[in-house]
């Protein structure tokens, strides 16, 4: 199992555009390829306007595969201009589960 870390931070005044683009649009399509959403986070400390997005996937290969969907899909373009006018800067990590209830509710 991969597990993927979206961290977005969100240009001041747009997080509720951000959150409901993501809800309505984005995750369907993305769960539709090969991804699973284990939550979204918005932070309450720290750097705010930021959304944590946690994605599971069965494969590094994943990644690929439903980004791909994600461009082909036919809403990609105007989706696209949205995310340019919303999103300061993304940062995707890439993580091994090692413990936790993760690993357990595998078991």
């Amino acid at each position: 199992m991969q597990y993927m870390k979206a961290e977005i931070t969100i240009q001041p005044g747009h997080l509720p555009a951000m959150l409901e683009l993501l809800q309505t649009r984005i995750f369907p399509i993305m769960e539709s390829g090969t991804w699973r959403l284990v939550g979204c986070f918005v932070q309450r400390t720290g750097r705010l306007n930021t959304i944590v997005d946690l994605w599971e996937m069965d494969s590094l290969a994943d990644f690929d595969t439903t980004y791909a969907i994600f461009r082909g899909h036919p809403d990609y373009p105007e989706i696209r201009v949205l995310l340019d006018t919303y999103v300061e800067t993304e940062t995707l990590v890439f993580m091994d589960a090692r413990a936790g209830r993760i690993l357990q509710q595998k078991g």
